[in-house]
């Protein structure tokens, strides 16, 4: 049994991991201030699956908020009794990554493996989080970059804190299009707008690579998404968690090559 656990920007996705993902929630960042909340999200994860400590084998983790990953390390420490594999921007990856110069999170690196090993290339990982990334796979199955864009609730509070006639609205799905007052008017841009930049953008996208993609979605906000995307969409809610447990497996197998290939 393997924990799982990656610091998003604005939730924890945590679970379990044997053969299969058999565990996943969500937690907002906002609301781990100190390390003993974390370890409070294990033990509740432990007692609802009805699993002790000790039938952890190992973690693994990722975090694109650096000022929380010392909370999420120790937690786990302190939760297992085991030292936790760290994924980082020095993890080796399974696919060529070399076209892309910038920073590149390890959230979009994990989805993108996890996806290799279950869809044939080229496709596109759409992940909608904090922002909406569209992450691209090749034909030759190497990463070739992206697009990002605001998540869909990013931008309805940016809207909130920028236009002052304007006021965040809690979201819910809008009846139609054409809004008949302002809160459904955000509404419709939110959902709508989100699903026609990402029609659009995939179109793009197929050009510019000269073939058809498939388009995979994943992300905490991918289900407010599907009901107004007229893409064929493959959806898979655990991506992310998938890639962990894959660089969890792959890095015990490569120890134990190497153990047995030791001489004595």
């Amino acid at each position: 049994m393997i924990f799982l656990a990656n610091i998003g920007n604005t939730n924890l996705t945590y679970g379990l991991f044997h053969q299969k993902i058999i565990a996943s929630e969500r937690f907002p960042i906002q609301d781990l201030s100190e390390q003993q909340d974390i370890e409070n999200l294990c033990r509740s994860l432990m007692k609802k699956r009805r699993l002790s400590p000790g039938q952890i084998e190992g973690s693994v983790l990722s975090s694109v908020v650096p000022e929380k990953t010392p909370l999420l390390l120790e937690a786990v420490r302190n939760s297992f009794s085991r030292e936790p594999l760290l994924i980082s921007d020095k993890t080796a990856w399974g696919f060529d990554r070399s076209a892309y110069s910038g920073i590149l999170g390890t959230d979009r690196l994990l989805c993108c493996q996890a996806a290799i090993k279950k869809y044939k290339p080229p496709f596109i990982v759409v992940d909608c989080g904090t922002a909406t990334t569209l992450n691209v796979i090749d034909q030759t199955g190497a990463f070739r970059g992206g697009v990002i864009l605001p998540g869909i609730l990013t931008g309805m509070k940016a809207l909130a804190s920028e236009a002052s006639l304007l006021h965040l609205v809690p979201f819910s799905r809008p009846e139609s299009v054409i809004g008949k007052n302002t809160t459904e008017c955000i509404l419709s841009g939110a959902t709508y707008g989100t699903a026609s930049l990402l029609e659009g953008l995939v179109m793009r996208i197929r050009q510019e690579l000269g073939t058809d993609v498939s388009v995979i979605l994943t992300g905490g906000n991918s289900e407010m998404l599907i009901p107004y995307c007229t893409l064929p969409l493959h959806f898979e809610p655990d991506l992310l968690l998938e890639g962990l447990a894959i660089q969890y497996t792959e890095k015990l197998t490569d120890f134990r090559l190497q153990s047995k290939e030791a001489p004595f």
